[in-house]
């Protein structure tokens, strides 16, 4: 690795990795929720199928809804998710204002896209990378910072 892990940085990544864990299972949840409306509005016509061909259509359409109303636009306003907010982390361009929609929608969707393509090994960037950056904050040029807790002001270096 080459580089000393400090308190800080174990802090940092731990508190990533629950913010990821988090953002997961609230997607997972909201996934869930709509398959589950979905087929109560409309059941499967066949046996052994998931879903009738409306359910299919809604589900096709509210998914990417739900994922772009959780995951892209918190980033794009205020540069934190709910797992994010949590875990006292932003996302920051390099300016350190919260990423443009168009920021937030690469690193949420071409990012990790590219990140699941190489098996989520672009996850482990952030090991070895001086900024912290896995594959999809390289892809969209953002950052994810921490608030020091003690001083109540700074990022994480």
């Amino acid at each position: 690795m080459g580089r000393k892990l400090t308190r800080a940085t174990v802090r940092y990544l731990a508190r990533r990795l629950l913010a990821g864990l988090i953002d997961l299972g609230v997607l997972a949840g909201l996934q869930f929720g709509i398959v589950r409306a979905v087929t109560a509005l409309f059941p499967p016509t066949h046996p052994g199928h998931h879903f009738s061909t409306e359910g299919l259509i809604l589900f096709g359409l509210f998914s990417p809804l739900a994922w772009f109303t959780y995951a892209v636009l918190p980033l794009a306003r205020r540069g934190q998710t709910l797992g994010k907010e949590l875990m006292g982390l932003w996302v920051v361009n390099q300016v350190g204002r919260p990423p443009s929609l168009w920021q937030a929608f690469v690193r949420e969707s071409l990012g990790r896209w590219l990140n699941a393509m190489v098996l989520n090994l672009g996850l482990l960037l952030v090991l070895w990378d001086r900024d912290h950056q896995a594959l999809h904050d390289m892809v969209a040029e953002t950052f994810v910072v921490m608030l020091r807790a003690r001083q109540g002001s700074g990022l994480l270096d």
